[in-house]
């Protein structure tokens, strides 16, 4: 805790599954629960209880007839009880509900799974519906209304937003709660797993997607789930935790056991975005149609090289050549360099580099992708070139700058993103920081984007894994290959990322060497993560984009 720091205590509840007939069984773990919580915490009682997603009465519904067979108990009674043990115990609680229509809600024959926070008053203080269903839930429930608005609520010290289980997997969602003044995201989650080892399973959402969801908005994540079996086939993955604004897990419940995590944590720590938001640089527009780059190759090998970035251009570039020419005989097409720029007002420029660069893409016959200084009139730019066999193709400036860039001098540039047209598909280019907030990659896609080029930098002061998380995310979130370097560092690295978030290839950490994959441009267009479960073509950003909230 930072001295005379706004302390906020958590107490995150990670129970054990139960199946919709248990689900008075699973109506009394909770109260068990949050009573333990509120009275068995050695640093006092906590300021905020976070319980799972569709806590009660169970995750899995089977069906609308099953539920209404069930005897689950009247909606405005469960949350009576919970309201009250919100005021005798002196704390909030989150907690994740299935229920029914409210009043004035049309009664479609569909629930609602919804996150409901009480304030220390016993009163609900924000009711917000899950917003991207994922998978068997689609067809008993009902998604929240696209456009609706996310106000963070008050809980104790700070500004609570929320949001349940795969809504984090949309970026807008979380940005829109952020953007919006929340210092802290609850996440009332239901991660489901698989593995051989009970002790060992995770999510995507626990690897990586959490904490880039934290690092882009500069907030904390608290996220309580579920462990165990339901219906014979779900298996959830615990992990209860949260996620610091740099992206580092301060706690995490293991796997395969129930309990109470309790934590705090400093609210002044949320420092907020690391680059300044440019919505207005992004207009409204919905997943384009895929169509093939005529002529371009399925497969194409592309390197990334985490090579060391120096102020010189001479020994580097002799360096750069011998590894280039390597990389070519190997089978690269595209090789990938990072940001040569970064945050040094005196850095070299294109004037200085680009014959030599020129050079090394016509020697090799390989696309080069590299981020440049430019000097213009006075003002200094910082920008991605991509080179093709030694023409350039394209110089696009960076529009989202660190506070570093901006105390260098760099001013910011004014276009939205757009993708290149090339010999070895659709490419779409992140600059440096571009990739730190989530709308320029997201962009890129709804263009057609089928690989993402980041020429990134390190980033100091965020958690060691903070650029592998970031680059998985974006590939994830936007269904695309992406590739990424940033220099030899620690804190940098060489990787490329398939549309499913996994790495097809990294280098190890501090080592100044290249990797390469075969990028599938046909994987690009099977965005489906579940049944009748889509992230692309659910994404409609217009009215987020906008300035109107939705995503």
């Amino acid at each position: 805790m930072s001295e005379g720091g706004r302390t906020l205590r958590l107490a995150l509840l990670q129970l054990p599954a139960f199946e919709l007939a248990q689900h008075e069984a699973a109506w009394e773990e909770i109260l068990r629960r949050i009573e333990e919580a509120a009275t068995g915490a050695s640093n006092g009682a906590p300021d905020l209880i976070v319980l799972p997603e569709a806590s009660y009465p169970a995750y899995y519904l089977h069906s609308r007839e099953a539920y209404d067979a069930a005897g689950v108990y009247d909606d405005a009674e469960v949350e009576e009880i919970i309201g009250e043990y919100a005021a005798r115990l002196g704390c909030a609680i989150a907690v994740g509900l299935v229920q029914r229509p409210r009043e004035g809600e049309p009664d479609d024959g569909r629930l609602r799974n919804v996150a409901v926070l009480f304030g220390r008053d016993g009163r609900v203080a924000a009711r917000q519906p899950k917003r991207f269903l994922w998978h068997f839930p689609r067809g008993g429930a009902a998604p929240g209304v696209a456009g609706a608005p996310i106000a963070p609520a008050a809980a104790g010290a700070g500004e609570v937003g929320l949001f349940i289980c795969s809504d984090g997997r949309l970026p807008e969602i979380t940005r829109e709660l952020a953007l919006g003044g929340a210092e802290l995201l609850v996440d009332c989650t239901a991660w489901v797993s698989s593995g051989r080892d009970p002790a060992a399973l995770s999510n995507p959402q626990v690897d990586y997607m959490l904490a880039a969801r934290a690092i882009e908005n500069g907030v904390w994540i608290a996220a309580a789930d579920k462990v165990g079996v339901e219906a014979d086939s779900i298996i959830y993955a615990g992990r209860s935790g949260v996620v610091d604004p740099r992206g580092r897990w301060r706690v995490q419940a293991p796997s395969d056991r129930p309990g109470v995590i309790h934590t705090a944590i400093d609210l002044d720590e949320a420092s907020g975005p690391p680059v300044a938001p440019r919505l207005d640089l992004y207009g409204a527009s919905d997943p384009a149609v895929e169509a093939d780059s005529g002529g371009a190759e399925e497969i194409v090998r592309v390197a990334a090289a985490a090579v060391e970035v120096t102020p010189s251009a001479v020994e580097p570039m002799e360096r750069l050549r011998a590894l280039v020419a390597t990389l070519a005989t190997q089978g690269a097409q595209l090789v990938v360099l990072p940001d040569l720029a970064r945050a040094d007002p005196h850095a070299l420029d294109e004037e200085e580099v680009l014959p030599l660069l020129r050079a090394l893409s016509a020697d090799a016959g390989v696309m080069l992708a590299v981020g440049l200084a430019e000097r213009a009139g006075g003002d200094s730019y910082k920008r991605l070139l991509l080179l093709d066999r030694g023409e350039p193709l394209v110089f696009w400036r960076q529009s989202h700058l660190d506070a570093a860039e901006v105390a260098a001098g760099y001013r910011p540039g004014g276009e939205p993103p757009a993708i290149v047209e090339t010999r070895l598909g659709r490419i779409g280019l992140l600059p440096a920081g571009d990739a730190l907030a989530p709308e320029p990659a997201h962009a890129l896609r709804l263009q057609g984007a089928e690989l993402l080029v980041w020429c990134a930098q390190p980033l100091p002061g965020l958690a060691p894994e903070a650029l592998r998380a970031l680059a998985r995310t974006r590939a994830a979130e936007n269904r695309v290959w992406l590739a990424a370097s940033a220099g030899s560092e620690e804190a940098g690295g060489a990787f490329i990322v398939d549309p499913s978030g996994a790495v097809a290839a990294e280098s190890p950490a501090g080592s100044p060497i290249a990797v390469a994959a075969d990028v599938h441009r046909g994987l690009v267009r099977w965005s489906r993560v579940a049944p009748d479960t889509d992230p692309i073509a659910e994404r409609r950003s217009a009215r987020y984009l906008a300035g109107g909230g939705g995503a």
